[in-house]
């Protein structure tokens, strides 16, 4: 007597939570996922989606590396710290050098340079991060946005959360941090390139 195979509610790749187990792939990897009863998806919308590749911007939209915003904010962040670092170190280190002959000399001019190299350490970690975002795989494939939800955190920062439909019948939903109160968030039937890593989208470019 067949027994019943339990649905897969996580990729065997990345690991990542299925947000519709009965499709064929995996929208965060690309992986397939040997699905033997996949539901039939929705054919006029992988149609859609696949003559995007024939619109003039595709290739060059193809080819684009879009800035990471959690990166940027790591980026911004760490340039603050260490401008602040660096000036603070620097006022230090000459306080102490207009009283050398006091007992503060060497305190300060220590303290002063410690604060001055941790500052420029951190000066020099956003290319670092920036590097490390242009080098790690992103996945980019024609998509519709299908539906979207929001969370407001206590501080009252918005995170946005995708449902994103590919032209290879794949379906997953998506986390996009918001980016302030002058950013129109994606609304319900936009098309265009989805850039994604893992269950986050990075960036979406509009093609029409």
């Amino acid at each position: 007597m067949a027994t019943a195979t339990a649905p897969r509610t996580h990729c065997p790749n990345c690991g990542a939570k299925l947000h519709r187990p009965d499709l064929s792939l995996c929208a965060y990897c690309a992986t397939p996922l040997s699905i033997g009863a996949a539901q039939p998806v929705d054919a006029a919308t992988i149609a859609r989606l696949q003559r995007m590749r024939e619109h003039k911007s595709f290739a060059a939209a193809m080819a684009f590396v879009p800035p990471d915003q959690v990166v940027e904010r790591r980026a911004g962040r760490l340039l603050t710290r260490g401008s602040i670092g660096v000036a603070a170190g620097a006022i230090l280190a000459l306080g102490g050098l207009l009283l050398r002959d006091s007992a503060a000399f060497l305190p300060l001019l220590v303290v002063g340079g410690l604060l001055a190299f941790g500052g420029l350490l951190a000066l020099l970690r956003p290319a670092a991060l920036r590097a490390a975002h242009r080098a790690a795989p992103i996945l980019r494939r024609p998509a519709l946005v299908g539906e979207r939800r929001s969370t407001t955190a206590v501080e009252g920062t918005v995170d946005y959360y995708f449902t994103l439909r590919f032209d290879d019948g794949s379906e997953g939903e998506f986390h996009w941090p918001g980016q302030g109160t002058m950013y129109e968030p994606l609304s319900n039937g936009y098309t265009g390139i989805a850039y994604t890593r893992g269950d986050r989208l990075i960036d979406f470019r509009r093609l029409t």
